[in-house]
């Protein structure tokens, strides 16, 4: 399966499962990564699966990074709960899509560089990143097709940390840039896009990329988007008949919150 591009991985099922999008880990306070292991941890005790929807990190781009820093430390976090037998699903985003093979193998997490397709909780579900859903910033998708070429990969992927993290502040510096000064409407959704995503099928679209937690359906098809896990650890919490948004924190039960408002589609 492809949706916009993007190549779609089908997924063995899971009843019980932690979703979350968007932490931006290295770029953020310390109550992130509480909130991180309290969702790890949720998930260890009580699920089945941890399924994590791109941008785990603010910044991936050198594959020495997972030797060092928060890099490291969030990849051995992941590996104990993986050793422990949790099922872990990390999609790459926009920010950390040149995370590779050498993640995957200290993190124990199943790395997948586009989208993934399961039975969740009894529902066919779609997970994405959600920039593939984008399709009106145009310059974005430019760049995407050459920042993912096979020969920019390389190249950025051998950069010593130090020179990795640099370059990666800078892009982000002007990405903010262009966000704050862009046409506002260009950065949400567009309706044909997410009319081909769920073209398969699916019964369910989770997806997240563009921080603002939304709910609602898009003619048969519910579709939930995550906001960024950074901001209130907030994600989604599967089991068998129910979907609802909940709030992870340190010591404490998740506890539900509401699930947004309609996603207002570009057209």
């Amino acid at each position: 399966m492809n949706v916009l591009g993007t190549r779609v991985r089908r997924g063995a099922a899971a009843e019980r499962a932690v979703l979350i999008s968007d932490l931006h880990l290295g770029a953020t306070a310390d109550a992130a990564i509480a909130s991180f292991d309290a969702a790890v941890s949720h998930a260890r005790e009580r699920a089945d699966a941890l399924l994590i929807l791109g941008d785990l990190f603010d910044s991936y781009v050198s594959r020495a990074q997972v030797q060092v820093g928060v890099w490291r430390d969030v990849a051995d976090r992941l590996a104990a709960a993986a050793g422990a037998g949790l099922r872990v699903v990390l999609l790459v985003g926009n920010r950390d899509f040149l995370m590779g093979r050498e993640f995957e193998r200290r993190s124990g997490a199943e790395l997948v560089p586009g989208g993934y397709r399961l039975h969740l909780g009894g529902v066919d579900t779609l997970l994405l990143h959600g920039d593939e859903l984008c399709q009106n910033d145009v310059p974005y998708q430019r760049a995407k097709r050459w920042l993912r070429h096979p020969l920019t990969r390389a190249v950025a992927r051998s950069l010593p940390v130090s020179l990795a993290v640099r370059a990666a502040d800078r892009a982000r510096a002007k990405s903010r840039d262009v966000i704050q000064s862009g046409d506002q409407g260009r950065f949400l959704p567009s309706a044909r896009a997410v009319e081909a995503a769920v073209a398969g099928g699916v019964e369910r679209l989770v997806f997240g990329h563009i921080h603002r937690q939304s709910a609602g359906s898009y003619g048969a098809t519910e579709y939930r988007v995550l906001p960024a896990f950074d901001q209130q650890g907030v994600g989604l919490l599967v089991v068998p008949g129910r979907c609802g948004a909940v709030r992870f924190g340190p010591g404490a039960a998740p506890e539900a919150v509401s699930d947004g408002s309609p996603c207002p589609w570009s057209d």
